[in-house]
């Protein structure tokens, strides 16, 4: 899991940037007025991005102009307790918003990129603040190179195994899992602030406490759509009856970045969302790269109405035409 670390920050102190790995972050403050957030590409007091956050507004300045603003928000920053706030600025779009009802108070689209440092301070010069924040695992961005960090699946229970995966956001960091559910085995996600797993199967969301956890590090996300399962794909179980194997994917649905399955006779990457399942045409989809370099035949094929299967590691034949696949 990611670390939590609290400081506080002080007028007139230095302020020290902090790496994010994932497009997403999550923090606590607790104070006076004027709490700020800087987003900035370098460690460098110009940031892109400042969010400011008083008591009953809270503002989006790029440059020191107001891009955004949102007024008579009730108590949105306290001086008595914590209160809990993430931000995420995947696919070009910022957002940020109260961990409690994970609904946006901000939703802005940005022009800059490769956003990874993050800076907490006081927005005037007479405010110190007390800070919680949540770090993910210190992943640095992995080319298509052998690496070590094997993936592997760990057996979980409500607390996560060392080295899982971060796999997505959504008001908190999200883990990839997998469960057996009527006779398949799924991928979905860990939600750590419940210590479950949840899946989706037939249309809606399934919640899991027996499950195992992805963990490791030599993997990369790719873009896709519809059945194109690039090579290395991650195998992470498989359908009931057929047992077509299903893939580990993720999508965007309301701003959050959430794990799930991807079927290729489905065509989509279904995600658990609000006790739902959803299904996403254009979705990313886990590449192991070494086993694209060392492996390059060994992903999911058809030929002559026989198909390539991985299972946990070893490659068997399986029967299997399009015409058989059931519906989860």
């Amino acid at each position: 899991m990611g670390d939590l670390i609290e400081f506080t920050s002080w007028p007139h102190h230095q302020m020290i940037f902090y790496k994010i790995t994932s497009s997403a972050v999550a923090f606590s403050v607790k104070g006076e007025t004027h709490a700020a957030v800087g987003l900035a590409k370098e460690p460098s007091t110009d940031c892109e991005y400042w969010i400011v956050i008083e008591h009953n507004e809270c503002r989006l300045k790029r440059n020191g102009k107001r891009i955004k603003h949102l007024r008579d928000v009730t108590n949105i920053i306290s001086r008595q307790v914590f209160t809990k706030f993430w931000i995420s600025w995947h696919n070009s779009v910022l957002q940020f918003g109260r961990t409690r009802d994970g609904v946006p108070l901000i939703s802005k689209e940005i022009p800059v990129a490769d956003i990874q440092y993050v800076i907490f301070t006081g927005y005037t010069e007479r405010v110190s603040l007390q800070w919680k924040l949540y770090l993910p695992p210190k992943l640095e961005r992995l080319l298509p190179k052998k690496v070590h960090g094997e993936l592997e699946w760990i057996k979980g229970d409500n607390m996560l195994p060392n080295g899982a995966l971060i796999g997505g956001y959504e008001k908190e960091m999200l883990y990839i899992i997998r469960a057996k559910h009527r006779g398949s085995l799924t991928p979905g996600k860990f939600v750590p602030s419940l210590g479950l797993g949840f899946i989706s199967w037939g249309g809606e969301a399934h919640e899991k406490s027996d499950f195992e956890v992805l963990c490791g590090y030599n993997c990369v996300w790719v873009p896709t759509s519809g059945k194109s399962i690039p090579q290395g794909a991650v195998l992470a179980g498989h359908a009931e009856n057929t047992h077509e194997p299903l893939y580990v994917g993720r999508a965007i649905e309301h701003g959050h970045l959430i794990p799930g399955k991807v079927q290729p006779s489905h065509e989509v990457c279904y995600i658990p969302y609000k006790e739902r399942e959803i299904a996403k045409k254009v979705y990313e989809i886990l590449v192991n790269p070494q086993v694209a370099m060392d492996r390059p035949n060994c992903y999911v094929t058809e030929q002559s109405g026989v198909r390539l299967v991985q299972s946990l590691g070893n490659w068997e034949h399986d029967s299997y035409s399009e015409s058989e696949s059931e519906s989860d």
